[in-house]
């Protein structure tokens, strides 16, 4: 929002000072001591010598202060995973680091550089080429040049198999487009022949466009699409294609909840088509022979172009505790980056992760780990997984992600891959900036988290029915609290259809219990969806929020028929729906009567400027309370000329519902030693008024 002041945060993110150094260069050699003059070469042999510190003395000099691995400036090869275990943990006096010399100036990278393009002259590609293409596409013999693991398409999606690691080629930094039709956005079918079932049909519909014949010879193009749910992406290989019928047969028949359906209506694209190179930034990769075909966007003789090559994590911590990543950047390979797993006291901060296939950074259990400072962009699936504390006893992980940029992530995987999948009790998302990516921004699941001071936009551009953040299904999941964020130009922008809508949050499928305050809303209602949108959730409550330029407020509501409070009603619920447990009776007392009928929701002292309704349901299902319809008239603002949203405390207004003023200049990113980037702007992709014909 406004420029950011300086934040103070606690001690576990302050840059470390190192009581013992070991340096690590270039042209660094393993035999020497590993000081600043004679610095060790590759970061394994700086592992060796901080596990002997660590036995011969339990910590530096027998003082306080930190074990550190500091890297030179330059780019460090990897070829597999750099591993720390339990053995090469720090104390919370003595933390072990692993850091850049200068912020961001050491690069770990997973790719490698490829030449040797010439233009294609086989007068068999050519005639696979479109015509436009003839005598721009150039061939290079990855063979020839040593790479030969060139990793494998398979079936991935929502609800399909894991995502398996990718090849991605890159030319001057950007990822190029493995060959697709159309170029930009999806195609609908005309026609659903059969919807198929596994192991017995193939899925089988009818096509439009004569686009298709050119493919019958191709033999390993896919589609991916939205085959059943347009919340819910996939691919399938293509089996056949009969331009005589216009039908196409996939080789495997679609498998989500049965075949596909067209309910919602099915859209797709069609991609990795050598025939399909009609554009520059194009490719394919011919896997029998070992030949890249590409139409390069500039000249490829002056040009850097690569492969993601690491098919493994970059970094991993497996029961470690006060270990520290400081500085590094992260970058290129087909899988993941960082992997914390069981883990205490553990930080990833300042770093740069980018151009990773798979995950940036994950934690997976133990406690009080961070993400601090961190840009994490150009991620093929999520951007991190923070998952910890226990939901049978309510232990909180503490967990924390903070100050954090993090965009362009769902790549690949396109739907249930945000910036942060959040998971378990009592872990805490502050001061991030979330943005670019066809779904949501953050999936929460889970208790007693909080969510704060983030700024969001250009979120759930391509897929629907959701929410830019996003709770579902258990109504136990409760202590969840939305705090001081700026939600802003969240919904769709594609040109294909919609049956629900997009909101900022999403309480889904009986979420109940979460409270939502002090959060400013801003073009965050798209469709049928509010700036919030409850479906069938109670006990929620609303208040003290701004809704600005939304066509809904609170979309959504209770509703007694849906399949979560059915299956508690009937005896059948999910196993970890704990509506019976002391601990959480005691803890949420609304659990006790959440089965009452009616379910309310409350609304309280909020405020809606140049905005549609309040609620879309019966108002008997809300408790409405003090909230004040503006209209088009200014309800105080500080600076109404400035996107800042600051009310003047003294408003008429403010005053007469007893508005709590909303810290908006403490919203977002901030200044630090540790921040990886600094100042940062970006600008939204802006959501269409919603008061436009059509909107």
């Amino acid at each position: 929002m406004s420029k950011q002041r300086e934040i103070e945060s606690d001690d576990r993110v302050r840059p470390t000072v190192a009581a013992q150094e070991f340096y690590v260069s270039r042209d660094g050699d393993d035999t020497g001591p590993g000081d600043a003059e004679r610095p060790f070469a590759s970061l394994e042999r700086a592992r060796e010598a901080v596990r002997e510190a660590l036995r011969r003395t339990g910590q530096p000099a027998g003082a306080a202060g930190a074990i550190a691995v500091t890297l030179k400036d330059g780019v460090y090869p990897c070829a597999t995973t750099f591993a720390l275990g339990s053995e090469d943990s720090g104390t919370a006096e003595s933390p072990v680091v692993y850091r850049a010399e200068n912020l961001g100036a050491a690069t770990l990278y997973g790719g490698r550089a490829i030449e040797g393009f010439t233009l294609v002259d086989d007068e068999a590609i050519l005639a696979r080429l479109p015509q436009e293409a003839r005598g721009k596409v150039y061939q290079c013999d990855l063979a020839a040049q040593g790479i030969t693991d060139y990793g494998e398409l398979a079936v991935r999606g929502h609800g399909q198999p894991p995502s398996p690691p990718t090849l991605e080629l890159y030319c001057n930094g950007e990822p190029m487009t493995l060959a697709r039709w159309p170029n930009e956005g999806f195609v609908e079918i005309t026609r659903l022949v059969e919807p198929g079932e596994k192991g017995e049909r193939p899925s089988v519909f009818e096509y439009e466009s004569d686009r298709h014949s050119r493919w019958v010879e191709a033999d390993d193009g896919w589609l991916f699409g939205y085959f059943k749910w347009l919340w819910a992406d996939g691919t399938v290989r293509i089996g056949s294609i009969d331009p005589a019928a216009r039908t196409l047969t996939t080789a495997d028949a679609y498998d989500y909840h049965g075949g596909m359906d067209t309910g919602q209506g099915i859209i797709y694209y069609a991609f990795n088509l050598l025939e399909e190179i009609d554009m520059p930034g194009e490719w394919y990769l011919d896997r029998d022979s070992g030949i890249l075909y590409f139409w390069p966007p500039v000249d490829p003789a002056s040009a850097t172009i690569e492969l993601g090559m690491l098919s493994v994590p970059m970094i991993s911590l497996d029961g470690c505790e006060h270990v520290r990543i400081e500085g590094i950047n992260f970058d290129l390979g087909r899988d993941g980056c960082v992997t914390i797993t069981d883990s205490n006291d553990c930080l990833v901060a300042g770093c740069v992760v980018t151009r990773f296939a798979g995950n940036g950074v994950c934690i997976h259990g133990g406690k009080r780990c961070g993400i601090y400072g961190c840009d994490i962009h150009t991620i093929g699936r999520r951007a991190t997984e923070v998952i910890g504390g226990d939901r049978v006893t309510l232990t909180p992980a503490a967990h924390f992600v903070e100050n954090c940029r993090m965009s362009d992530f769902g790549r690949i995987d396109r739907t249930y891959t945000p910036a942060i999948q959040l998971e378990g009790v009592g872990n805490r998302v502050s001061n991030n900036l979330l943005y670019d990516c066809p779904s949501s921004v953050m999936r929460i699941e889970g208790n007693d988290h909080l969510i704060e001071y983030n700024e969001t936009h250009s979120s759930v551009q391509e897929s629907d029915d959701q929410g830019a953040m996003e709770l579902f299904y258990n109504p136990t999941y409760r202590g969840v609290v939305f705090r001081h964020n700026y939600f802003h130009d969240n919904g769709k922008t594609g040109t294909e259809g919609a049956v629900h809508g997009q909101a900022a949050i999403r309480l889904d499928d009986a979420i109940s219990g979460v409270l939502i305050e002090g959060n400013v809303f801003v073009r965050s209602s798209n469709g049928n969806f509010g700036a919030v949108q409850i479906n069938s959730g109670r006990d929620n409550v609303i208040g003290n929020n701004l809704f600005i330029d939304c066509k809904l407020g609170v979309s959504g509501g209770w509703r007694r028929e849906n399949h979560v409070w059915k299956t508690i009603r009937e005896g059948t619920p999910r196993k970890d729906i704990y509506h019976e447990s002391e601990l959480y009776l005691e803890r949420y007392p609304q659990i006790a009567s959440m089965m009452d009928e009616p379910g309310i929701n409350v609304v309280r002292r909020n405020i809606f400027y140049r905005s549609g309704p309040v609620i879309t349901r019966e108002p008997e299902l809300f408790e409405l309370v003090d909230n004040h319809e503006s209209g088009d008239a200014d309800p105080g603002f500080v600076d109404a000329s400035r996107d800042e949203y600051a009310l003047h405390p003294d408003a008429p207004v403010v005053r007469a519902i007893g508005f709590e003023p909303i810290p908006t200049d403490r919203i977002g990113l901030y200044e630090h030693p540790l921040r990886a980037s600094w100042p940062v702007h970006t600008e939204p992709v802006r959501l269409r008024d919603w008061r436009d014909a059509g909107a």
